[in-house]
């Protein structure tokens, strides 16, 4: 790497801060691919148009976030290019599955509003799409490349099972999952992610924090059921309350910081198999995503990264 993202965002800061006008400059070479001012402030109001949360965080926060979106995208993308070629897009139902929840999500009935109104703030749809169908082919080639490294304890899952037991506690989940540089201390990372949730929430520190794809969504993984998740994690959720935040959990690409959002009781009929394949898929997608980053992280360091 020519120079490190870091120093490159550095002199993207000097730039807007004596030039916030729309002139188009190069802010960054990833590759033989440039980001320009322009494609930074696109980025800027196509992310705050998806995610909400984003607007809690202070302007330089959001530049980095921007800048980072848009270095992800490009190195998968080039990753693709370059080695992957071979692999044809054929997954259109499940695209249209992926649009119609995003605009569900925001609260639009119909692809027709949730069209005019991107048409609307001067976003690209086909932008959009894009960015997903990246996302499809890279997601299939992380599991090409890592499921048959995957490792599943059935045994183990099932005893987390219990069958007589037909109240199921779930919990509404968040996540951070973050890494520790050569230059940072564990402690010193973690005391500063708990300082934003603080000042600006924990769905806007996911935003800024996280390389998790939940990140844009705030770290929102919706709710779980306590059946679903692994033993080592549910003891650290068991003794936080509602609200507050696990200490950092090690995981494979870095660390996890989970907040138990909220707690409830659901009346269920256990069925062992039905939940022990849902486990089984839980376990397999925490370590699929564990793969992506190790992936990306493994990609990223050969990328050439100039600042102009």
């Amino acid at each position: 790497m020519c120079k490190t993202l870091k120093i490159s965002l550095i002199t993207f800061f000097l730039i807007f801060s004596n030039c916030l006008s729309t002139e188009n400059k190069i802010i960054l070479k990833i590759n033989n691919d440039i980001i320009t001012t322009i494609d930074v402030l696109n980025e800027i109001k196509s992310l705050k148009f998806f995610y909400k949360n984003l607007n809690q965080l202070n302007n330089d926060d959001i530049y980095k976030i921007a800048i980072e979106s848009i270095s992800k995208y490009k190195i998968k993308k080039d990753e693709i290019n370059r080695n992957f070629s071979d692999i044809k897009f054929e997954n259109e139902n499940y695209l249209n599955q992926l649009i119609e929840k995003t605009y569900r999500d925001l609260g639009f009935q119909n692809l027709k509003n949730f069209e005019d109104e991107m048409m609307k703030n001067k976003i690209s749809f086909e932008r959009f799409k894009e960015k997903l169908k990246t996302d499809i082919i890279w997601n299939q080639i992380i599991y090409t490349k890592y499921f048959d490294k995957l490792v599943i304890d059935e045994k183990k899952l099932k005893k987390q099972i219990d069958n007589s037991n037909k109240i199921v506690n779930s919990l509404n989940l968040r996540e951070i999952v973050y890494e520790v540089t050569e230059l940072e201390e564990i402690e010193t990372k973690y005391n500063l992610i708990q300082k934003d949730i603080k000042e600006f929430g924990f769905e806007s520190a996911a935003a800024k924090h996280s390389i998790s794809n939940s990140s844009k969504q705030g770290g929102n993984l919706g709710w779980i059921d306590e059946n679903a998740i692994s033993n080592e994690i549910l003891s650290q959720l068991k003794k936080t309350p509602v609200k507050s935040i696990t200490n950092p959990i090690r995981i494979a690409s870095g660390f996890l910081i989970l907040q138990k959002f909220d707690e409830k009781e659901v009346q269920k009929q256990i069925n062992i198999e039905e939940e022990l394949k849902n486990l089984i898929d839980y376990e397999k997608n925490q370590q699929l995503n564990n793969y992506s980053n190790l992936y990306y992280n493994k990609i990223k360091k050969n990328v050439k990264i100039d600042a102009p």
